[in-house]
Parts: C-alpha cells; structure tokens; sequence
C-alpha cells in the first residue's frame, strides 16, 4: 500500500499522512480545514517511521507538526 505526504500551504508547519487516495474518506473534516493542502510526495507505507504506520492504522492518517526541514515520514 501506498501513502501520500502533504503540507498546509496555510501553516507551512503542518504535515499531513494518509493512504494515498484516502484523504476526502479518512481524513476528518477539522483536519481537512487546516489546508488548503499541497501534496509533497508519495511513497510505499512499509518505509514510514513507525509512529506514522501506527497513526494510519490506529486512526487513518497522522497529523504531524513541525519545521520542515525536519518533516522526514521515512526512515
């Protein structure tokens, strides 16, 4: 499976992980606000850092906030 990163253009400190394709189904309506959202890449979800597989699996994507240049979803 497949995942994709994405950054809020509108607090450039804000990182959003998902299953690829999943962000309109998964993804809650609060969460999705904190965009617009511009995706940044995309990637296999067995590369992710382990905290960010936990989040899918747990609750379907992982917010995560921070600089970035330190945003870094795989290991």
């Amino acid at each position: 499976m497949r995942y994709q990163a994405l950054r809020s253009v509108s607090d450039n400190h804000v990182f959003l992980v998902c299953r690829d394709g999943t962000f309109y189904e998964l993804v809650p309506a609060d969460v999705r606000k904190q965009g617009p959202w511009q995706g940044m890449h995309r990637g296999e979800i067995e590369k992710l850092k382990p905290e960010y597989r936990l989040a899918l699996a747990r609750d379907g994507y992982a917010l995560v906030k921070c600089e970035s240049a330190v945003f870094k979803p795989e290991v």
